[in-house]
Order: structure tokens, then C-alpha cells, then sequence
């Protein structure tokens, strides 16, 4: 294969061309090959330009894993048009900002069942939408073909590739802009380190709105292997999604910790269960090595565990960790992040922005985005363009984690700020105070995250009423502004929250609060 690429499109009709008869996405009901593929993306691209559209457009998928939306995604790389997948589950009022920050041309979906939210949707953006069908799809003509090819070739690596949105402490999503060059590295980085080829099979187990979804599609689509897309409703069933991802052939398993924590004290995740795995990766929030060791006692004879970092602004992972015996002396703690990925450079920053051994850790290099689409006050804030002679003009992105560096290896600290990992997702606790304050009847709000024990953790949330809120219904009304994964498991309901003597909520009586009642 070619040895260099200037985006995406290069690299993906080398690998059409190469892995045309391989399997490129595996169902139990069907198998699409590359050439499937290729054919599908071509004419989905033809649809995209017969609607207008062109390089600096955007688009939007209500993704559910089916075909026509991964081969959506490919159509789009190949004419610089950047994507963004929507949480179709997630409720209205934050979907509709993250469509008024993304400002798609036109939105897709890709199942039936999608229809009346995606409908609704729509209207209150005023955006045209399209279900994916493909009877509906133009055919492609050899000049057509050319066309695309032309086209294909005018994308610059600086280009966009998909903009992936997360947690904002503002109460507005944020959306990262990950470059055709970003992802480009992030590839070749991934090949390397897990040795990947036409032979493996990617379980596909995040959902594509998810930022660890990155490392299946391009890691795995991009080097002939194959992907496993694994359904929403297969994931709430511990037996059936081991049984499906051995039935799939399954040898690279990406996923966030609690997940396997769950599978695990649920027996479901044997090794004899999943014999084809050859590497179980996790990221996305901390593994406590108490939990960790169990699941490694099961599977450290057949596959690698590997611990992965790295924050959605960098292009989904940054540095890779393969776990040995040597790890588990001690079951204090987490792991070690191990060390950061080749390209990518780093500062650990004290609170005197001096370099230190302990502070907030600071990624540079190619790997870091453009910055959040079509929001340069945030970008500006948390984006940096250094000047110094040893990284002149290199970009820098401050992670607001906390690391300290032992031997060159980085561990984990905590955070700078009030943002979490839960369930894998990263969550800005002040989206979910945002959500809180509109809800009628409300005073003050302040969220605080309480890990309840080693492995776990939970969301508790607190309102001040001069009403008598039930928190059940509070709670409920939340859930129709913020997704599942963001509503406190608790919400105490109180007459005034205790204040410091600034006037701001005191969030340490707040938690000692909890501590006398006995939540830890």
C-alpha cells in the first residue's frame, strides 16, 4: 500500500481495493464485504451531491448500527463533508442543541423504529430528513465514479472528518472537530500497536455517538478487518451479547470498564465462552485493579488486557497500557495510563503553569483536534497554539486531568474541574445543574459524584424549593432534558442548599452530608 496519505479517501480506496472480497461488517442476519461497501458509499456520496451538498457541509445520523450508516459515514469522508452521529434515545431539547451547534444540511436515519423522534427532530430544527433505504439509493455511472474519485482528492488532511460531541459545563454539548490527519495517525498508531490485520474481527460494541466507537470504525474498517456492530438491545443482555460476540468471531473487544465489571460479576465473561479474543481493550473511566484482577486471572492466558487514555479532543486514545503480573503486586488503585502514544508530546502543568511531576496533564502533537465546531470561545479556553522554540506553532490541548509521572509512566489523579467519568461517558456535573435549574419550582441545584465503592460510583443531586418537589417527579423531568446516563441516581430535595461564605452552594457540606448518612 501507498506510505502516505493526505486524507482519508486515499487510504480508503486502497483498502476497497485490497480487502474488496473480505467481510467488512459481519450481522447474524447478513455479511457485507468491502466491495459491498464500496458500492454503497459510492452511491450514497452520489446522493449527497444530487442533494447539494459539498465540501464544509455537514450532515447528521440517527445511527442504529445498521449498514447503510456506516457505509453514510464512508460517503461522507469521501467528499470532505464532516458527520455527526446522534443519540437518538437522548432527549429532544439536547439533541436540538447539538443540531444548533453542528448545523446540519441534512439529517439522516437508519431505522423504521427511529422515525417519530427523528421526525420530531427535525421540525424543531427545520432540517430536511431522509431514511436510509437502500431501493431508494441512485446508481453510480463510470463517470460519476470519476467524479467522486476528483473529488476525493480535494480534501485536505486539515479537513474535517466527524465532529463527536460531549458533556458541556455550560449546558451546551461541546463538539469536538477531528481532522482527516487526526485520524490518520490515530490509524497507523492503532495498527501498530495491536498488530491488526484482514484476520481480526471488531466487536462494535459502543454506540457510534460514543468517542471509544472511533477505534472500531477506523482502526478496524480501515485495516480489512471486519466489524461486529452490536445492537443497543443486545447490550442490556449479559448471556446474549457474549453468545452473539463468539458467534461473530470476535479478536479485538474494546469497551468501558463497567461493562466487563458487569459481565463479569454476572459470569457471563469466560474465556472459554470468547475464545477468539486476542485483545480485551478498556477505557472511557478508571478500572480499579481490585475488579481488574479478576477479569485478568480469566482471560491473561489467551489475550492481552490493555488500559487505553485519552480524551475525545485527542482523537479517541492516547496512550496504551498492556497489563502483566507485575501489576497486580498491589490491588490499590487503578493502573498505570503507561506511556503516551508516539506522536504525541506532553506537559504536566502545577497550579504556577510551572512543569512538574504532578499537575494537569497537557497533550500536543498532530492527534490534538481542530477544536470545538463552530464555538471558538471554548475552543480558545482549552486549545493552545505554543510558541516556545522546542514546540513552536504545535497545538496543545489542556485535558483538566490530574497525572503524576513515575518513571516516565503517568498515572491518574482525578480532575481539575467538575467533570466525571460514568459509565464510560464524560459528563460535565454542571450540564446536569443546568438541566436542574430549568425545571419549575427549582431554587439552587448543585450535583455532586459520590463513588460508592471501589468500582462504582453514583450521581447525587440536590435542589432547594420553597415547594414540596417530589423527587421522583423532578428526577423525571430531568430525564427529558439530559440522556439516562446523566440522571442522579439520588436527588435530595431540601428547603435552601448551605451556602460558604462567598454565597455559592458548600459543596463540602453537601458531602459530609452524604457521609453522615452513609453515602461513600
Amino acid at each position: 500500500m501507498t506510505k502516505h496519505h493526505y486524507n482519508l479517501c486515499m487510504l480508503l480506496d486502497e483498502v476497497f481495493t485490497a480487502f474488496a472480497g473480505r467481510p467488512a461488517l459481519r450481522y447474524a442476519e447478513e455479511e457485507l464485504s468491502y466491495r459491498d461497501l464500496d458500492q454503497l458509499s459510492g452511491q450514497l456520496a452520489t446522493l449527497l451531491l444530487a442533494r447539494g451538498l459539498r465540501q464544509g457541509d455537514v450532515i447528521a445520523i440517527g445511527h442504529n448500527k445498521r449498514p447503510l450508516s456506516y457505509a453514510l459515514m464512508l460517503a461522507a469522508l469521501r467528499l470532505g463533508i464532516p458527520y455527526v452521529n446522534v443519540d437518538v434515545a437522548s432527549p429532544l431539547p439536547r439533541n436540538l442543541l447539538i443540531l444548533q451547534t453542528a448545523r446540519p444540511a441534512l439529517m439522516f436515519f437508519d431505522d423504521e423504529a427511529y422515525r417519530e423522534q427523528m421526525a420530531e427532530l427535525a421540525a424543531a430544527y427545520n432540517g430536511p430528513l431522509l431514511l436510509l433505504e437502500r431501493d431508494a439509493l441512485p446508481p453510480v455511472s463510470a463517470e460519476e465514479r470519476t467524479r467522486l474519485a476528483d473529488l476525493a482528492r480535494t480534501v485536505d488532511g486539515a479537513s474535517i472528518a466527524y465532529v463527536m460531541f460531549t458533556s458541556g459545563s455550560t449546558g451546551t454539548p461541546k463538539g469536538v472537530a477531528v481532522t482527516h490527519q487526526n485520524v490518520l495517525h490515530f490509524i497507523a498508531w492503532g495498527q501498530s500497536c495491536f498488530s491488526v490485520s484482514a484476520a481480526d474481527v471488531f466487536a462494535n460494541l459502543s454506540p457510534m455517538y460514543f468517542d471509544n466507537s472511533v477505534f472500531d470504525f477506523y482502526v478496524g474498517l480501515f485495516s480489512g478487518a471486519a466489524l461486529a456492530p452490536v445492537y443497543r438491545d443486545v447490550m442490556a443482555k449479559p448471556y446474549d451479547l457474549v453468545a452473539h460476540v463468539r458467534s461473530m468471531g470476535c479478536t479485538i473487544w474494546f469497551s468501558v470498564p463497567s461493562l466487563l465489571i458487569y459481565l463479569t460479576a454476572m459470569k457471563a465473561m469466560a474465556a472459554e465462552a470468547l475464545p477468539s479474543l486476542r485483545a480485551i481493550v478498556f477505557g472511557g473511566e478508571g478500572y480499579p485493579k481490585v475488579e481488574l484482577k479478576k477479569l485478568y486471572t480469566k482471560f491473561s492466558p489467551q489475550a492481552q488486557l490493555v488500559n487505553v487514555y485519552g480524551p475525545t479532543e485527542c482523537t479517541c486514545i492516547c496512550s496504551a497500557y498492556t497489563l502483566t503480573d507485575t501489576d497486580f503486586a498491589d490491588l490499590e488503585g487503578l493502573p498505570t495510563l503507561g506511556y503516551l502514544n508516539q506522536n504525541f508530546d506532553y506537559r504536566i502543568l502545577d497550579d504556577d503553569e510551572k512543569d512538574a511531576e504532578s499537575g494537569e496533564l497537557c497533550l500536543i502533537g498532530p492527534n490534538v483536534a481542530a477544536g470545538y465546531f463552530n464555538d471558538p470561545t471554548r475552543t480558545n479556553a482549552a486549545f493552545h497554539t505554543l510558541t516556545d522554540a522546542r514546540r513552536y506553532m504545535k497545538r496543545m490541548y489542556r485535558t483538566g486531568d490530574l497525572v503524576r509521572e513515575e518513571e516516565g509512566r503517568l498515572y491518574f489523579v482525578g480532575r481539575k474541574d467538575n467533570q466525571i467519568k460514568h459509565m464510560g461517558y464524560r459528563i460535565e456535573l454542571e450540564e446536569i445543574e443546568h438541566a436542574l435549574a430549568k425545571i419549575p419550582h427549582v431554587n439552587r441545584v448543585a450535583v455532586l459524584y459520590q463513588r460508592s465503592q471501589t468500582a462504582y460510583g453514583k450521581i447525587i443531586g440536590f435542589v432547594s424549593s420553597t415547594e414540596a418537589l417530589d423527587d421522583k417527579v423532578v428526577l423525571a423531568a430531568l430525564g427529558k432534558l439530559v440522556p439516562d446516563y446523566m440522571v442522579p441516581s439520588r436527588l435530595l430535595v431540601m428547603p435552601d442548599l448551605p451556602k460558604n461564605p462567598n454565597g455559592k452552594v458548600d459543596r463540602h457540606k453537601l458531602k459530609a452530608l452524604l457521609e453522615k448518612e452513609g453515602v461513600t
